[in-house]
């Protein structure tokens, strides 16, 4: 009697290749929809988060002359001499009984 010798069939290369290409043909797709379609994307949050920094400086330095105006208010309402000296040097105000002279420098 002769012994009957079974041979393993070879897995066909070509069916992992596919199986495999269409993997990275899927991931890749996954991956550009991700960071550049759509929305959501990761390009668009880094511009928004980008954006959202300049606006948060905005915002402070906004604050802070909001606060300096604020006191310019109080002084031009309760500071006498600050609003005399503001009607002298921005306005050419002057007191009644008083000349006033303009030095005027040459270059």
């Amino acid at each position: 009697m002769k012994k009957k010798t079974t041979r393993r069939r070879k897995p066909k290369k070509s069916g992992l290749k596919i199986k495999s290409i269409l993997i990275a043909a899927v991931t890749g797709i996954v991956i550009y929809f991700l960071f550049f379609a759509g929305p959501r994307n990761v390009v668009q949050y880094f511009k928004q988060k980008s954006h959202k920094k300049t606006l948060i400086r905005d915002i402070n330095s906004l604050n802070k002359e909001k606060e300096q105006l604020k006191k310019e208010s109080e002084r031009l309402k309760n500071d006498l001499d600050y609003i005399e000296k503001i009607a002298r040097e921005k306005y050419n105000m002057k007191k009644k009984d008083e000349k006033v002279y303009k030095i005027i420098k040459e270059k």
